[in-house]
């Protein structure tokens, strides 16, 4: 009964932290998008068709941005990271720490002075890139940190067991 009640303890799946990527990752997007809107204005007016055509696919393109910022969510547990997506329809992926062979940290001029930057995570069958991910440096040692706690409590585990 101990060893039940021991082993159900360590099972729980614990939220250590819960982020979602910064909206400043996109910050050139969104600055090409509002000059090809003003210019749209400004050179072919709103009345004729390219100015429109070019307002609008501007337009649709700041909203997908924006949605799909706000529909990503990273979720760092104890048992590994989930990642869930989905501007219409969820799309959920997790990733055991025992999968993950490694994490490195990509961030340009720009992510440097905004503290973000793009986390990958190297798995056996493949990579994700969580992008604009701010203070990416202490995400990382996050993560590090629960993978050797993971694999200690499933050594703990064999050895009870």
């Amino acid at each position: 009964m101990n060893k039940e009640t021991t082993f159900t303890k360590t099972t729980e799946t614990k939220i250590i932290q819960s982020f979602k990527p910064n909206v400043r990752q996109y910050w050139l997007t969104f600055a090409i998008l509002a000059v090809s809107i003003f210019l749209a204005f400004r050179v072919f007016g709103i009345s004729t068709i390219v100015g429109l055509s070019i307002v609008s696919i501007s337009g649709l393109i700041i909203i997908y941005r924006i949605l799909s910022i706000f529909t990503t969510r990273y979720v760092i547990t104890n048992q590994g990271i989930l990642i869930r997506k989905g501007h219409f329809s969820r799309k959920f992926r997790e990733m055991s720490y025992c999968d993950i062979n490694n994490i490195t940290i990509k961030q340009g001029s720009m992510q440097k002075r905004f503290k973000i930057g793009n986390l990958t995570i190297h798995t056996g069958s493949g990579g994700h890139v969580m992008k604009g991910i701010r203070n990416p440096y202490q995400i990382k040692e996050l993560m590090n940190k629960e993978k050797v706690s993971e694999y200690e409590r499933r050594t703990l585990l064999r050895k009870i067991l």
